[in-house]
């Protein structure tokens, strides 16, 4: 392996947002592994806005390129800091490219993909699916990098020490994807349930081009029911995630969020697997309808109706909710 000891290593995730934060265990376990060595991040935003603070990384890259020319600056930038290790998580045409011409004795990728040309060192996809986090860190097993050295849920640096929640619960209803959304009705009738059985505010959280969704949600909710105000960053989502006692969300990147920075979750999955994007933690739990032949079939267009989504009623998820409640007041 060239390069056994690397004094400067570049890590590469470029988009999405929930792929970043599932990046920073990996980026951890490097850090724990190589201490002396500096790792740079090159990322998109918001995925910069994510990982501000992060220990474990000494430069983020913020990576802005639209055209051939600007792309070249930026493959003419990275050969100019001359790292040892260049380590592509993502693998699009764009990365594989900077990797290939980055200069780097050690250029690793991922080996399932057909870009793989670029890298002279490939990683491994676990036989079986896993967590997210956890398997890119096993994507750095032959780079000398432990599974067990770290943590493998992601961490956020993105509010002070988390302080007692209000009694709220949040919403994050939006998905770009039909196939991860819950329909609006199905958490209007959830955020009836919880409003009137524990008295609780339900917070609707949105981005851009979603404020219909979450005022037609807190519509239907009536009393108790609150649209936030718009989340212009990442910082700014993770503070008022924050002061809610949980998440309800679907497959997101709010979702991702909030395992960051220690809100507890529960995720809606339909077409999405939730070995994949769900940690095992008894915090973060997820709930769908495993009877269903085709549940985390991973498309984006429904083949039936979307039975994933429409038939999981409110019913079947509040006592989910409620686990999660109480695991909150056990903590309080």
């Amino acid at each position: 392996m060239p390069v056994a000891s690397p004094k400067r290593i570049l890590a590469i995730q470029l988009r999405r947002l929930g792929d970043v934060i599932l990046t920073t265990p990996a980026l951890a376990a490097l850090k724990h592994r190589y201490p002396a060595a500096v790792l740079d991040f090159l990322v998109e935003t918001p995925g910069a806005e994510a990982v501000h603070g992060h220990p474990a990384i000494d430069n983020i890259l913020v990576y802005r390129a639209k055209n051939v020319l600007e792309t070249l600056f930026w493959i003419r930038l990275i050969r100019s800091r001359h790292y040892d290790w260049v380590i592509d998580f993502l693998a699009n045409p764009r990365t594989a490219l900077i990797a290939a011409c980055s200069g780097a004795a050690l250029r690793a990728g991922p080996a399932h993909v057909r870009r793989r040309w670029a890298y002279n060192h490939w990683m491994s996809q676990s036989p079986t699916t896993v967590y997210a986090g956890l398997e890119k860190i096993r994507w750095l097993k032959g780079l000398g990098v432990s599974e067990s050295s770290v943590p493998f849920l992601p961490e956020l640096f993105l509010t002070h020490d988390r302080t007692a929640p209000e009694n709220a619960v949040a919403f994050a209803p939006a998905s770009r994807q039909t196939t991860r959304r819950w329909p609006p009705s199905s958490y209007a009738a959830l955020g009836r349930s919880l409003h009137l059985k524990y008295g609780c505010e339900i917070r609707i959280f949105w981005g851009p081009g979603e404020r219909a969704l979450a005022e037609n949600i807190a519509q239907q909710i009536g009393s108790g029911s609150k649209v936030v105000c718009e989340t212009r960053s990442i910082g700014d989502l993770a503070r008022k995630l924050a002061a809610c006692r949980l998440l309800v969300t679907n497959c997101s990147g709010t979702k991702h969020v909030a395992v960051g920075i220690g809100v507890p979750t529960l995720t809606i999955h339909g077409s999405s697997d939730p070995a994949a994007w769900n940690p095992p933690h008894p915090a973060h739990q997820f709930v769908r309808l495993e009877a269903l032949h085709c549940i985390g079939c991973r498309s984006n267009i429904c083949a039936y109706n979307l039975e994933c989504m429409s038939d999981l009623s409110a019913e079947y998820v509040l006592p989910h909710v409620e686990r999660l409640f109480s695991r909150t007041e056990a903590a309080a």
